[in-house]
């Protein structure tokens, strides 16, 4: 355990680092948006295209772990849409929505960075297929399904919300990396160099950034929600993934351990952009909260358990 609490070091104090620039105002609250945008426009994308063009083959990709990783992860939202609808009684299409937040987690701006640190020499390729899973299925199966449930059934709107997951930096991170491997290209040396200072750049970035953003967003009073969104992010996806991982891939490949890790990372920050659309944003901001604090010791126990 005390190895663990070690390795998390860096992770927790560059967290910590960017709430105390923030809350010291050493850094202008209207920068971290501009920060913000620069590791989703630049950063995510360079490393998801390096990510892919460093693996062996097209072919080689790894498929199955995706469609493993959506299909548990979906699992997951199901489970918490059942208690929100049935349970606590939340209308439609708002109940959908916050049900992505059992399925998707911050594999940016925490996953990746804890996983450089704890499987440096697998982090990229795992980051790659979880958020090809994140990205290409769980997100566009359930923002489309909250947006039919709406009742309008307008084809236009469900279609100008794939549009903007397609052409969003993430998509066309993996969709040029995926193009490049296909062509059989390799890059140029001193290209290579550059693509790789940006992704040794993009963990310690993503962590000042969400040390900040958590001081941007404000405890509501909806607590049933927000503490089902996090018992749903926190325990029941990982479980979910590491028992499918477990059926189809066994306890000894790292690929289940790998998952669980990026399953058990609290809540990603665009969620609350997504709740907002359907009027729920102030539900979503509180369980990034509440997930990324109860998350610092869920994580912790996790990697304590795995690795």
């Amino acid at each position: 355990m005390t190895d663990i609490l070690v390795l998390m070091l860096p992770i927790f104090a560059m967290i910590a680092i960017g709430s105390l620039f923030l809350w010291r105002r050493w850094f202008p609250t209207e920068g971290l948006p501009i920060l913000n945008r620069f590791v989703m426009n630049a950063c995510i994308p360079v490393l998801l295209f390096s990510a892919i063009i460093n693996g062996q083959s097209l072919a080689g990709f790894a498929w199955l772990n995706a469609i493993v990783f959506a299909a548990a992860s979906l699992c997951s939202a199901l489970l918490l849409w059942g208690f929100l609808r049935f349970v606590l009684g939340e209308a439609q299409p708002s109940g959908i929505i916050l049900a992505l937040g059992g399925a998707t987690a911050n594999s940016i701006f925490l996953g990746f960075p804890i996983a450089s640190v704890v499987f440096p020499e697998r982090a990229t390729e795992v980051f790659s297929w979880v958020v090809f899973a994140e990205v290409a299925i769980i997100m566009p199966t359930v923002s489309t399904l909250a947006l039919l449930a709406e009742g309008q059934h307008d084809g236009a709107k469900v279609a100008d919300a794939l549009k903007a997951l397609l052409v969003s930096p993430v998509s066309i991170g993996l969709v040029a990396g995926f193009a490049f491997l296909a062509m059989g290209l390799s890059l140029p040396e001193w290209l290579d160099k550059v693509v790789s200072s940006i992704v040794a750049s993009a963990p310690f970035i993503a962590l000042f950034v969400i040390g900040g953003s958590i001081l941007q967003f404000q405890v509501s009073r909806s607590g049933p929600r927000v503490i089902a969104i996090t018992v749903a992010k926190l325990l029941i996806h990982p479980l979910f993934v590491g028992l499918a991982f477990l059926v189809v891939f066994g306890s000894q490949v790292p690929a289940t351990r790998e998952a669980i890790l990026f399953a058990s990372m609290p809540l990603f920050l665009s969620y609350v952009v997504f709740c907002g659309r359907h009027g729920v944003g102030e539900v979503g901001a509180s369980a990034i909260v509440v997930s990324t604090v109860v998350g610092a010791v869920t994580v912790t126990m996790v990697l304590a358990m795995l690795f």
